[in-house]
């Protein structure tokens, strides 16, 4: 069986909602995120030291794959094996530690280049549960979510914990709201913060204010997001962002208190953890003409999409 194209770009995701209570029955929303990628290569006798780290990062996990009962039957694992003598390796800008998937494009990698007899109408969650084997070198355990959109390259929307939908991002006529996100440049790990979360969940007070206002402005927010309501996507936004502020300030960096605090009283802006907090980006959400190089002067800020 010959190898796919090493030509195949993977794109990052973003967690737009779900933020810390997917894991607490909320829904979730991801997209992939074309501003970070990653494909594969072969480095030359001249390969720089990301190339040999990454060389050496596959043939571990190309072990991973032989070892494992479920995994190892289905994988071109010789193929593997000999691309990696030859010095194969994941050239990416995905920056790690931001919960941009840098993993999960690398799983995504993997699966569509060495994956043996490929169905074309796979089940969903097969295929996360499948992704989410590979991906569990990294993390211990994966959810799967991170290589699921940056395989399918489709936005995904997370119901009860599994992937119920996955699809192209709708298109808008006349934009009233932007997307974009604003990178703190403070790498962080997801299991402190999340086992943090979990920690906070214990108490009953918290966890109610969980359950009865930030997982209902959650899902109000995808759904508004989806369908293209507009003013109800901003207010639930704030919501959001006041809640997080409250419940959790120690997972938004100290030197983003002010932004944040300054979307909620004037309204041009919104601001939101990314994915677990601590660092990495935050997401935010703006009015359309919304000039953010003076709002947030100073601050590193990528536009995602209008809508």
């Amino acid at each position: 069986m010959p190898a796919k194209s090493l030509h195949k770009i993977f794109y990052s995701k973003v967690l737009l909602f779900g933020e810390q209570i997917i894991n607490k029955g909320a829904m979730g929303l991801a997209i992939p995120f074309e501003h970070f990628e990653g494909l594969m290569k072969f480095g030359g006798k001249e390969a720089d030291a990301h190339a040999i780290k990454s060389n050496h990062s596959l043939a571990r996990i190309a072990d991973h794959i032989i070892h494992h009962k479920e995994l190892g039957p289905l994988y071109d694992t010789n193929q593997f094996l000999d691309d990696i003598e030859k010095g194969l390796h994941f050239d990416s800008n995905i920056p790690q530690g931001y919960g941009l998937g840098s993993s999960g494009a690398l799983v995504a990698a993997i699966y569509y280049r060495y994956r043996k007899n490929k169905k074309k109408n796979y089940v969903i969650s097969d295929l996360k549960h499948e992704l989410a084997e590979i991906e569990s070198f990294f993390h211990g355990k994966s959810s799967g979510l991170d290589p699921i959109v940056c395989y399918l390259d489709k936005a995904v929307l997370i119901t009860n914990g599994e992937v119920s939908e996955a699809f192209d991002m709708p298109e808008s006529k006349k934009a009233v709201l932007k997307l974009f996100l604003i990178n703190t440049h403070i790498e962080r790990k997801t299991a402190p913060y999340v086992n943090l979360f979990l920690e906070k969940c214990k108490e009953p007070k918290f966890m109610k204010t969980v359950e009865k206002s930030l997982i209902p402005a959650n899902n109000i927010a995808i759904e508004a997001f989806l369908k293209g309501r507009h003013a109800e996507l901003m207010k639930c936004v704030k919501i959001i962002s006041q809640l997080q502020m409250d419940l959790i300030p120690e997972f938004i960096p100290p030197a983003f208190h002010g932004a944040w605090k300054q979307g909620q009283k004037h309204n041009e802006y919104h601001l939101k953890i990314c994915g677990a907090g601590g660092g990495g980006f935050i997401i935010g959400i703006a009015k359309a003409d919304a000039d953010l190089s003076i709002l947030l002067a100073g601050k590193d800020v990528i536009e995602l999409m209008k809508f």
